[in-house]
């Protein structure tokens, strides 16, 4: 009779190298870390869902807070860190990314994203984008290659995911792609995008009230989305530009004096 070994759970330094950053907060907290640790796995957690959901502006401020934490990290880990999370090579990838967005040759856009492919927080959005660039090109063996190679970089990646679901929605392979676009919900349950493209796939099965339901829910949450968007990329420029928060408290202070004017002069 023979007994199953059990199998020790990965350690710290093992999620770190895998860049499971979720997991990786979770067992420092667990284990009772220093604060500063903590905090920068916890920021790296951030900055991974920051950056599956393409805000690249969301995830450059938090790989500057990264930056601010980890300054004087003397935790034994900190070299792990340091070894496997670039910040200035993660931001380049990242305005990469960015910059890459609408390059129409799948050549030139690997040679563009070569620095993002290099670095291990950015290697699934770049597969992901070329993925999504052979689809386009009508190439689906290429597009399925790049999407399955971003899944296996980051398991998380919910939009990779989507877009393989949506190789089987324009194959006319309306279940798998529910099923697919179900799995991307369960990761990411505020993703319109996994919404509107779920209810797609069920409208094309005949079940068309369901469908709909699907499709306003990501209505509505691409709404939210598109309001938090505009948040962080303001957030951005001020953080550039200190003086575009001096000039908004004087527009500010212009409107509030337009006001009580308006006030006074109704009211003599």
């Amino acid at each position: 009779m023979t007994t199953d070994t059990p199998v020790a759970p990965p350690s710290l330094a093992d999620l770190i190298r895998a860049g499971d950053w979720r997991r990786a907060a979770a067992t420092a907290s667990v284990q009772g870390e220093s604060p500063e640790l903590i905090d920068a796995l916890q920021i790296l957690r951030s900055v991974q869902g920051e950056i599956r959901a393409r805000r690249y502006p969301a995830a450059r401020q938090q790989l500057l807070a990264y930056q601010g934490v980890t300054r004087e990290l003397a935790h034994p880990l900190a070299a792990e860190l340091r070894l496997y999370v670039h910040p200035d090579a993660v931001l380049e990838a990242l305005n990469a990314l960015e910059a890459a967005q609408k390059e129409p040759d799948a050549q030139v856009l690997a040679e563009r994203l070569a620095g993002a492919l290099a670095q291990p927080l950015t290697r699934a959005e770049a597969l992901n984008a070329q993925g999504v660039l052979h689809a386009m090109l009508d190439d689906e063996v290429e597009a399925r290659a790049a999407l399955d190679a971003a899944r296996a970089a980051d398991p998380g990646h919910y939009r990779a995911l989507t877009n393989l679901g949506n190789l089987e929605l324009e194959a006319g392979r309306f279940a798998e792609a529910e099923t697919i676009y179900r799995e991307v919900i369960r990761l990411a349950p505020e993703y319109d995008g996994g919404h509107h493209n779920l209810g797609v796939a069920v409208r094309r099965q005949g079940r068309v009230a369901e469908g709909v339901r699907h499709i306003r829910q990501g209505q509505r949450l691409a709404m939210k989305r598109s309001r938090e968007d505009t948040q962080a990329e303001v957030k951005e420029q001020f953080s550039r530009n200190p003086n575009l928060k001096y000039l908004r408290f004087a527009v500010l202070a212009v409107l509030a004096l337009i006001v009580f004017l308006a006030l006074r002069g109704a009211g003599s």
